[in-house]
């Protein structure tokens, strides 16, 4: 009877993280397409909303397991989130992710600029700790790694004004740091509402 109905089991709590980070991958991933940002290469690969359908399962993978190891790291948050501000941080990275779309063509100055400044607001609201740095720093380095693979793969490509960085947008770190930064208190916060 005393058991708090809010608390999700680490399976569920999986589950809950995978699927918010598959359908915010997908809506942001859709804003770079639309762009022409992004374009997937690979013929009679299936797509989700056109975006690869390898895409949001590696991204919801990902953001598990950031979630998951920020949990298991012992660093403790800067502030407690609830349910309702892991909802506003993941909106604020998929309205980022959505800025990125409109970079397309901007000095790469302009746009490392504003995504980076906005990516530090999303993490200084988040969580300022020194945990959450490390994640959104280890997330900023990752990422486009990952993404320069891919399109080495040629599985995707960015377009020619937003490829300055290995064949990927030099506003990709930013991005990445911002959803490492929220990543990083989101298990906590969904597992047991910021309890």
């Amino acid at each position: 009877m005393g058991t708090d109905v809010r608390t999700l089991g680490q399976g569920a709590t999986a589950l809950v993280i995978a699927a918010i980070a598959f359908g915010a991958g997908l809506l942001g991933d859709a804003s770079h397409v639309a762009a022409g940002t992004t374009n997937y290469e690979w013929d009679g690969v299936p797509t989700i909303w056109r975006s690869g359908i390898w895409f949001p399962f590696v991204l919801s993978g990902s953001v598990v397991l950031a979630a998951w190891l920020s949990e298991r790291s012992g660093s403790p948050p800067a502030r407690r989130r609830s349910r309702a501000d892991a909802a506003t941080g993941v909106a604020a990275v998929v309205a980022l992710y959505a800025v990125t779309a409109l970079m397309r063509g901007e000095p790469a100055t302009v746009s490392v600029v504003l995504v980076g400044a906005l990516a530090v607001v999303i993490w200084s609201w988040w969580d300022p700790s020194p945990g959450a740095l490390a994640l959104a720093c280890g997330a900023a380095v990752l990422g486009p790694l990952f993404e320069i693979g891919v399109v080495e793969l040629g599985a995707s490509s960015y377009a020619d004004d937003s490829d300055g960085l290995g064949g990927v947008a030099p506003w990709l770190p930013c991005l990445y740091f911002a959803a490492g930064a929220v990543a990083s208190r989101l298990w906590s916060a969904v597992q047991r509402d910021g309890a």
